[in-house]
């Protein structure tokens, strides 16, 4: 519906449908000093500005020395099911106990410490299986490894461990691997093997572990610190004296090459069969949305291809400001799967850039929204941004000369998280929303 308002309250003057996608909410007419240059000037507001919306598909996320490991699945409301395991080495430990002891063997344990977020319901138990690796993680020639990225390990599991997450709470959660693993490492630090000696062979001997998730019935996805104290392997053993001496063998994950593995199953959904990379999906491609994804890369571009539309209402034409409200689509947040507190504007310049990492898919920030909630109408949650300044530089700019804006999170969360958000365009129940106050000057 249309609204009347009025912002410089001389005269009030109609100004119909604007050509190609405009609407004027309110138009006032101004003129001063007549007596010498009669100029006259209109302020109108319009809030349907057309806005298109294409969903693209980054390549591949690099996810390799981002410190967070991912494993779990969880299905989205919209999208499909989304699953990560991840791949861990280690670094070779100092071990001092005097060849001259006994040892004997306690455990061997992954100590995990949460890292708090998550996606997907926690109150139902999660499992997973630990594995040993049976190739040596290596990063490519470009120094990254992929959320598409793999690595063998054996199909026979070191441990198989079946527990109720509590992601919020930050503990640390010990699974018990393998006594004959943890036998064989004591044995050989013990007696000084060559492949305990030095980095390189050990490196070779122990390829590290995998995590990963029983995928038919895991219904959370979750994100656990990698640093000296989680990730870490324990090696528990004492001496055989009269005190039962107990004694401690920290193996360090090696934060370098640790990397996730994400992948999407997006059978049955409105992107089954369609390819997101490249020139990306149009919203009327995916049931009217627009789709952001960390871990799996998706992020949207904004066109807005009739803005120049406004310069045909006078002499001359600026833009006071401009609005832009995007509106989560409902029932696809949750509790489950919490809404981001920000997401930013990039601009986007059609230069050819290195495309290896995320932050050169994305580029010059132009402003961040930040996230209004209202948890009783979904209406009133929204993310708003300002984006006077850029449109300000579009009104004119023809075909090379014009830009898009790219919706996106920032790189950390593309690349360490599962963090998500879907939208509509404006033919949506929560339509995207751009508003522009702009002046309309009669003559100079």
């Amino acid at each position: 519906m249309v609204t009347t308002k009025i912002i410089r309250s001389l005269r009030l003057a109609g100004l119909g449908l604007l050509a190609g996608g405009l609407s004027a909410c309110y138009d006032t007419y101004n003129t001063y000093g007549s007596d010498l240059v009669e100029p006259s000037f209109r302020s109108v507001l319009v809030d349907s500005c057309t806005v298109t919306m294409t969903s693209v598909l980054i390549d591949s996320v690099e996810t390799s020395g981002k410190e967070i490991a991912l494993a779990g699945r969880y299905e989205h409301p919209l999208w499909g099911s989304i699953a990560a395991r991840s791949f861990i080495a280690y670094e070779r430990p100092s071990y001092t106990t005097d060849a001259d002891e006994t040892v004997l063997l306690d455990s061997l344990v992954l100590s995990l410490r949460y890292d708090t977020r998550f996606l997907g319901d926690t109150m139902r138990a999660q499992t997973f299986s630990i594995h040993q690796l049976t190739e040596k993680i290596a990063l490519n020639d470009n120094g990254y490894l992929y959320n598409k990225s793999d690595v063998a390990y054996d199909p026979e599991a070191l441990a198989t461990y079946s527990f109720i997450p509590k992601p919020a709470s930050g503990e640390r959660m010990d699974i018990r691997l393998s006594d004959a693993l943890g036998q064989e490492l004591l044995e050989r630090f013990h007696a000084r093997d060559r492949v305990t000696t030095d980095n390189d062979r050990f490196a070779d001997y122990f390829r590290g572990v995998a995590i990963i998730p029983d995928e038919t019935t895991s219904e959370s996805l979750l994100s656990f610190a990698v640093n000296d104290s989680s990730c870490a392997l324990v090696l528990y053993y004492h001496l055989f004296d009269e005190q039962s001496t107990k004694q401690e063998l920290w193996f360090l994950p090696y934060t370098e090459t640790q990397f996730n593995h994400v992948e999407q199953d997006a059978s049955g959904t409105a992107l089954a069969d369609k390819e997101g990379t490249g020139e990306g999906l149009l919203s009327e491609e995916i049931d009217a949305c627009g789709i952001l994804f960390g871990g799996l890369g998706w992020y949207v571009k904004l066109d807005f291809p009739y803005l120049n539309n406004l310069m045909e209402h006078g002499k001359q034409v600026d833009i006071e400001s401009a609005t832009l409200q995007l509106y989560p689509e409902p029932g696809t947040y949750s509790g489950f799967n919490a809404l981001p507190d920000s997401v930013y504007l990039y601009y986007l310049d059609g230069s050819t850039v290195n495309r290896d990492v995320v932050a050169n898919y994305l580029g010059s920030e132009v402003t961040r929204g930040t996230l209004s909630y209202d948890d009783t109408y979904a209406d009133n949650t929204y993310y708003s941004f300002d984006v006077t300044e850029f449109l300000r530089e579009e009104l004119g700019a023809f075909g090379m000369y014009k830009h898009s804006l790219q919706l996106a999170f920032n790189s950390d969360d593309y690349t360490g998280t599962c963090r998500n958000l879907t939208f509509c365009d404006q033919r949506g129940t929560c339509p995207i929303v751009l508003q522009i106050i702009y002046t309309i000057y009669e003559s100079y």
